[in-house]
């Protein structure tokens, strides 16, 4: 089986102080909000100090001398003090949690919104379940981090520099006892980081295959399944789910041994604590109630540690997250208004240029070497040419999804550049091969939302025929349709595309094979709306089906990236050349076809 390639890129560091500063800049818009939850957090740590003192007084100043009305004060003011602390942290964690949902919809928009800008070469070489992963798994990273790991950790380290102060103000002798197990908790610590960090990174890369597969099987399950190979696929799967398992099995290995590990070290300090005070009590050199608030606030210095590690994975994960993400917020947008760009008044008249047009994909591997033709206002101009010809490239090009490295393309004599983005799109309207449907209403998917009136969104549906089997769905144009269209056929999406393609009233229309998955009767029903659809239009035509441009005004046969014939449909049958081959092989393939289903 061959190894998975959509995996996640490699980690960066477990702290990152630059993007510890850019994420907390992320908290300026709520900034009386984190204030409130941070003095909410110094009254809980200010409290959890205060309650093993009032435990001393009770027990030395009430206990000890039989001071009832003592003690039930003492003890109120402890019930007191832990409501209040609870309350703090009620409050903290509420007013934290909010300002947490405010992030990631502030970072999802943001990630949202560079969608949207990002051009299609970007697309192209990202798959969409890693990008999926930035808006929700990654976002949902960084808020874990900002709104409980950052105040669990500043309220952490708090609590460990306060205790070690009052441990050495309560007794020097058994503070130093308490501390003496620290160099063994630094170097098990060191280790634990090492390997957490090697054990956390081969977990995420072995995640990111299991979502890329996944995400592949559901979109291709009905080949899938027609291809029988379920039982192939569930051993693929299986495979990398044991992957992941061992790794996420190691990473929990890890952390028990080191948790395990503190547990025992903080055993051993608690046992010589209580034994030599023991000692200190029976000597009369501390009192019971100063040993009992002594070992709380060793047991408090040790929770706190405790916390510390058990959250360097939320720091890690947060790390990780973060910077991928601001590696996509900072990704270059190439394809943007350049200065000067305008925004013309009045639509175009629809002449299309393009002048030795070069482009490639990749560098050194050029789609397009040298493409010069030009089309007339109402033109109807077909381009023809065998896969990978560089058809669709041209179309592309067109509207700016990507950037040309040679040449120039022009709209009525002026460089396509020159336009604004929006207006120039607002120009074109393009019918793939494969429309996309979106999740909504049927007059939503025509519309796509826009100002477009809804009588011309009808008119535009009972000119290319697809009105007809509107009207047979249950709420006809507001029938809410399921993701890409699932519950039409081919051909209805395909009509429903024509129909949005047309209701934007577009002086250039594209066709992208736009019929090549339409059955012969949708094929038929169709084609008198497609003429109607192109009158006044400059049409650009791409097709595999030959017999759908014989009345095309110019056929431009690309192949290798160039133009190498140019013609009617009857001067190119002429020539004997290309153009003739590839009509006739097909009209050949046709017949065969005819014959076999007689």
């Amino acid at each position: 089986m061959p190894e998975y390639i959509h995996e996640e890129e490699a980690l960066g560091k477990a702290y990152d102080s630059k993007l510890i500063k850019r994420l907390i800049k992320y908290l300026r818009s709520y900034k009386f909000q984190t204030i409130c939850s941070l003095v909410f957090l110094l009254i809980w740590i200010g409290l959890r100090i205060v309650s093993p003192l009032l435990m001393k007084i009770a027990v030395d100043a009430h206990i000890k001398t039989g001071n009832i009305v003592g003690l039930s004060i003492t003890m109120a003011i402890l019930f007191g003090v832990i409501c209040i602390e609870s309350l703090a942290r009620y409050y903290q964690i509420f007013t934290m949690a909010q300002v947490g949902q405010q992030l990631m919809k502030d970072i999802r928009k943001e990630i949202y919104a560079k969608f949207q800008s990002l051009q299609m070469s970007f697309f192209d070489k990202n798959p969409v379940g890693r990008l999926m992963t930035r808006v929700t798994s990654d976002v949902d990273a960084i808020n874990e981090f900002l709104t409980n790991g950052t105040i669990t950790i500043i309220a952490d380290v708090f609590l460990v520099v306060a205790s070690t102060a009052i441990l050495f103000i309560l007794d020097y002798r058994l503070a130093l006892i308490a501390l003496s197990i620290m160099p063994l908790m630094g170097a098990l610590g060191i280790i634990f980081k090492n390997l957490a960090v090697k054990f956390y990174r081969d977990a995420r890369v072995k995640n990111a295959k299991v979502n890329a597969f996944l995400q592949e099987s559901i979109s291709g399950v009905r080949t899938i399944q027609w291809s029988g190979r379920t039982e192939i696929n569930k051993g693929m799967f299986n495979k990398i789910a044991r992957e992941l398992l061992g790794a996420q099995l190691r990473n929990v290995i890890n952390y028990s041994v080191f948790f395990m590990g503190i547990d025992f070290f903080e055993s051993i300090a608690m046992g010589f604590i209580i034994w030599f005070g023991a000692r200190l009590v029976l000597g009369s050199f501390i009192s019971v109630g100063l040993l009992l608030a002594f070992t709380q606030y060793v047991r408090e210095f040790y929770m706190s540690m405790y916390d510390i590690s058990e959250h360097f994975n939320t720091m890690q994960d947060a790390m990780t997250s973060s910077e991928r993400i601001f590696k996509l917020i900072d990704e270059d947008v190439t394809i943007v208004d350049r200065p000067g760009s305008i925004t013309p008044s009045n639509p175009v008249m629809g002449e299309v240029e393009f002048q030795n047009v070069q482009f490639a994909y990749n560098p050194n591997e050029p789609v397009l070497n040298g493409i010069s033709f030009k089309v007339k206002p109402g033109q109807k101009v077909a381009i023809v040419g065998p896969t990978g010809a560089g058809k669709s490239s041209i179309i592309s090009l067109l509207s700016r999804l990507y950037e040309i490295q040679g040449g120039d393309i022009k709209i009525d004599g002026v460089s396509i550049y020159n336009y604004t983005l929006p207006y120039l799109r607002r120009q074109i309207s393009v019918v793939l091969q494969d429309p996309f449907i979106f999740s909504g209403p049927v007059i939503d998917n025509i519309t796509l939302l826009t100002d477009i009136q809804r009588d011309k969104a009808y008119q535009a549906s009972k000119l290319v025929g697809s009105d007809d089997f509107i009207m047979r769905l249950p709420d006809n144009y507001n029938t809410k349709l399921t993701e890409r269209g699932a519950t039409l056929s081919v051909g209805q999406r395909q009509l429903l595309s024509f129909a949005r393609a047309i209701a934007h009233d577009p002086r250039i229309l594209v066709l992208d094979e736009a019929t090549s998955s339409i059955d012969t009767e949708s094929e038929m029903l169709i084609q008198s709306a497609v003429k109607k659809m192109m009158v006044g239009r400059t049409s650009i035509v791409v097709a595999h089906r030959l017999s759908t441009i014989k009345d095309a005004d110019q056929v431009l046969v690309i192949q290798g990236g160039q133009i190498v014939e140019s013609g009617s449909h009857e001067e190119l049958i002429a020539q004997d050349g290309v153009y003739r081959k590839l009509y006739e092989l097909q009209f050949q393939s046709q017949e065969v076809i005819g014959s076999n289903n007689l």
